[in-house]
């Protein structure tokens, strides 16, 4: 639980001030400012008084923001706002990845300029580190290698200086800090969470800040847990942001699927003998990056662009790739040097295909001939860098066109600077929602390139994202209701991996949302469901089309759900008999056993849906009360598309909960 008691905040004290006026030079708009200090200003006001001394509970918060939206000016500026309320010391836990640690040290040294800001060799020498640590306030900002953690405390230890008011943020805190022996039960603890701990036992006057995008695994810990926050801020983004809607909400232009085959034959591991030959789609993405940089370029000549290329996690595959597109940009060279070539009449028509399609989305396009004549000119000078552990390549722009190739070291906390056009290909058999939604490099402060922005990926993965992309707004709309809220949770097998499962409890996790639909896409309409069809009339004769709803009870409805097949030509993910029953008997321990019924007959229903758009219309949704779960279900006139069939949907009653599952193909 979180200190609750008011304090008075000073939010205009001299190391606020001085955050506040760099970031004035970094951020254009005012509003922007404005907001970042207002979630700031929460997360102090939520935080323990460093002040009052140890607080009757642990403080423990979280600032929940989207993929790279911000994050850090609301951290940078909630810091300085914490030295000007009364924190000594400010520790900063930041990835073991070493050029993501420079970039924060970095950070946090350039916009906190009035406090000695130690880095991860500044407490080797015991003697200086105690001399530097007696003037309050510092910083120091280390990476969560157990070893370096491990030093740091050992000098506090060794320096005797307990009694430090701290405030502890740790940044990707759902990445590393979590124990990863929870799922086994007993007492074992991992390395990094048993250190972590230490810090916030060793420093009586504390408050623990979480800090990511994906909090799912945080929520999902169990109720009261240390590691689960019992305050969340919301920061949400500014001006210009580009997210999951613009990508994947329905008649996205931006969007472009190719075969889930062609992804596989980039893994060479998968095929006796590679082809060597570059994939269709991704021929067709990297002709539409040379398009839409080179546009961009005419625009700001003095700038470079982005491609990405995230297919696997192996290194093998990523050479094997960084081969293939050496192979294109050489071709591709040698066609367009050479006018005469048998091969122009092949390559002109793929470009002209990209550009047409940027043409949709990008106004005032230069003429084609004069966008071919400058690709001619910069391919030569084209990037190609290899980003995995076996590389020393940096993610930074030194050509007109950069091109990346790589896998886990493109993922979380990394950001691609002018990333025009991304190729994605990973398809775990057991995906993790918050892993899948770390890879959406393509998110982030980008509304100037839209224009020329797409992302190439097999349908399948799309659907992911689109499904992942809902659940983080349902699960934002949730914590912005009840920000103090506690999620009750269950463990259910079904689609994706809410997370890793290793660092949840599998009694206390359980993703259906408060308020939130789940039904078929489609109803099977054959003959195999005819039994069903017949007992659920007479089951469902007692309710009359014309009542609004009926109170039933909970057993009622599973008993129902049992009886409605889904076409199998959909799919179904989210409507599992097992999963809905599970969630539904949930519901009965935490809720009652109280359910309500709608039963509409004689309808004309003949396209599929999403399984949790439903199916209903006209205020539909306003016909049951919403403080218990609801089955609509809806009788469907024979046609051309099959019998006579029941389609329903469930609507989860509102509340303070999230029914997570894992999703598992």
């Amino acid at each position: 639980m979180s200190e609750t008691k008011q304090k008075i905040l000073i939010h205009d004290g001299p190391h606020t001030t001085e955050v506040l006026n760099v970031l004035a030079n970094e951020i254009k708009y005012s509003e922007s400012i404005v907001a970042i200090t207002e979630k700031a200003a929460k997360l102090i006001e939520k935080s323990v008084d460093p002040i009052a001394g140890p607080p009757e509970y642990p403080s423990d918060g979280l600032l929940y923001g989207l993929i790279q939206s911000g994050k850090t000016s609301v951290i940078t500026v909630a810091s300085a706002m914490a030295v000007d309320n009364g924190f000594q010391f400010l520790l900063i836990l930041t990835s073991n990845y070493d050029p993501l640690y420079e970039q924060t040290l970095e950070r946090v040294r350039k916009v906190l300029r009035g406090l000695t800001v130690m880095g991860k060799d500044d407490w080797n020498d015991p003697a200086r580190f105690q001399r530097q640590i007696r003037t309050t306030p510092f910083a120091i900002v280390c990476s969560k290698g157990v070893s370096k953690l491990r030093s740091l405390l050992d000098a506090f230890k060794m320096a005797g200086a307990k009694g430090l008011s701290t405030l502890i943020i740790d940044d990707e805190a759902d990445q590393a800090s979590l124990n990863t022996y929870t799922s086994k039960g007993g007492e074992q603890i991992s390395s990094t969470n048993e250190i972590i701990t230490q810090f916030r036992d060793f420093f009586p006057v504390n408050t623990y800040l979480q800090v990511t995008a994906t909090p799912q695994a945080l929520f999902l810990q169990r109720p009261d847990h240390r590691y689960r926050p019992s305050f969340t801020v919301l920061s949400a983004p500014g001006p210009g942001y580009v997210g999951g809607d613009v990508f994947f909400e329905a008649g996205s232009k931006l969007l472009k699927n190719v075969d889930l085959e062609e992804v596989d034959l980039l893994h060479t591991s998968h095929q006796p003998t590679p082809s060597g030959t570059i994939p269709t789609g991704l021929k067709k993405a990297l002709c539409t990056f040379l398009i839409g940089a080179t546009y961009k370029i005419i625009q700001n000549p003095a700038d470079g662009y982005a491609f990405l290329c995230h297919v696997s996690h192996t290194k093998i595959d990523h050479q094997y790739i960084v081969n293939l597109i050496d192979r294109f940009k050489e071709e591709t060279m040698n066609i367009l040097q050479n006018a005469s070539s048998v091969e122009i009449d092949r390559l002109i028509p793929q470009l002209k295909e990209a550009y047409i399609d940027l043409q949709q989305t990008q106004q005032g396009m230069p003429e084609f001939e004069k966008i071919i004549d400058k690709i001619k000119f910069y391919l030569r000078g084209a990037s190609i860098k290899l980003i995995n552990a076996a590389s020393n390549e940096e993610i930074k722009l030194d050509s007109v066109y950069n091109i990346f190739v790589g896998g886990n070291k493109l993922g979380r906390g990394v950001t691609i600077k002018n990333l025009l056009v991304s190729y994605y290909g990973r398809n775990p058999k057991k995906p993790n929602a918050d892993t899948v939604l770390q890879h959406a490099r393509m998110y982030g402060y980008r509304q100037n390139d839209l224009g020329v922005t797409r992302l190439f990926l097999p349908e399948k993965l799309s659907e992911h994202f689109r499904l992942i992309h809902q659940m983080e707004s349902a699960l934002r709309d949730l914590v912005e209701k009840y920000p103090e809220g506690k999620f009750e949770g269950i463990f259910i097998s079904s689609p994706l991996h809410a997370t890793r499962p290793n660092v949840l409890d599998p009694n206390s996790i359980g993703i259906y949302v408060a308020g939130g639909y789940c039904n078929p896409s489609y109803p099977l309409r054959t003959d195999e469901v005819a039994d069903n069809t017949e007992w659920l009339d007479k089951m469902l004769s007692q309710f009359d089309n014309g009542q609004p709803y009926s109170e039933v009870n909970i057993e009622l409805l599973e008993e129902i759900i049992q009886k409605c097949k889904h076409d199998p030509r959909y799919g179904a993910e989210l409507w599992n008999h097992k999963t809905l029953i599970a969630a539904l008997d949930q519901i009965k321990s935490l809720y009652g056993n109280k359910a309500y019924i709608v039963v509409k007959r004689g309808r004309d229903l003949n396209e599929p849906r999403r399984e949790t758009q439903n199916f209903l219309s006209g205020g539909e949704d306003n016909l049951a009360p919403k403080d218990a779960p609801t089955l609509f279900i809806y009788k469907l006139k024979k046609s051309n598309k099959g019998m006579e069939a029941w389609w329903p949907a469930l609507r989860f009653p509102d509340g303070n909960y999230v029914l997570a599952f894992s999703f598992e193909r």
